[in-house]
């Protein structure tokens, strides 16, 4: 995991340096005359403090989760790789900082995206009555134009938390099919759909890129 310390750092050079040393890896690891290409895409996790993106990144990579939680400053870049039948996808994850005082940071963030993930807290409500705002400001920063629509997914995480849950299934997918997003209930805590989610990501990446 690479994390930004300077607000000053450029994005797209830190994504050089990791684009480099994936193919580096990978092409150790493939056998000479028998390189395969490696399909980059880019996904961008966002949502107000404390709804658990950065847990969600952690538990898909290390199986692990915290109780303890720390803000993230600017953002976090993972790189998450998945084995198709077509070949080898990396999918860089972006973990923004949710503070609004990163509010200008993050549009530099979101140039080149493929996939936006939006996550909220199942059982705080103000985190989701965000999702929306947040999507209509990412629509524009983006200049999506016509009737395309974003390609990404919606959240509700901490779903272990049954008997504190205030947004129940339904809204949520009302949600989700208003904004064209796919839905998914999560767990850090638990891994619940965590890795679903995430191969999701991967896979309508490379389907919209070649039109399946």
């Amino acid at each position: 995991m690479i994390r930004l310390k300077s607000f000053d750092r450029s994005l797209s050079a830190i994504l050089t340096i990791l684009i480099r040393d994936l193919r580096v890896l990978h092409n150790r690891e493939t056998k000479t005359g028998d390189i395969m290409a490696v399909e980059l895409y880019k996904a961008i996790i966002v949502g107000a403090p404390s709804v658990g993106k950065s847990s969600l990144v952690r538990r898909y990579q290390t199986g692990e989760f915290r109780e303890a939680h720390t803000a993230t400053i600017a953002a976090d870049l993972s790189a998450i790789t998945f084995d198709f039948p077509s070949g080898k996808v990396v999918l860089t994850v972006v973990d923004v900082g949710g503070q609004e005082t990163f509010a200008a940071l993050r549009n530099r963030f979101y140039v080149g995206a493929h996939h936006l993930i939006f996550v909220y807290d199942m059982t705080n409500k103000e985190t989701f009555k965000r999702i929306t705002p947040l999507y209509e400001a990412l629509t524009e920063k983006i200049c999506i134009q016509g009737d395309m629509h974003l390609a990404g997914s919606l959240v509700a995480n901490k779903s272990d938390l049954k008997s504190e849950v205030v947004i129940d299934e339904k809204e949520g997918r009302m949600l989700a099919n208003l904004l064209h997003l796919e839905y998914f209930e999560t767990s850090a805590r638990t891994g619940d759909n965590v890795s679903e989610m995430f191969l999701y990501a991967a896979s309508e990446s490379q389907r919209l890129r070649h039109n399946i």
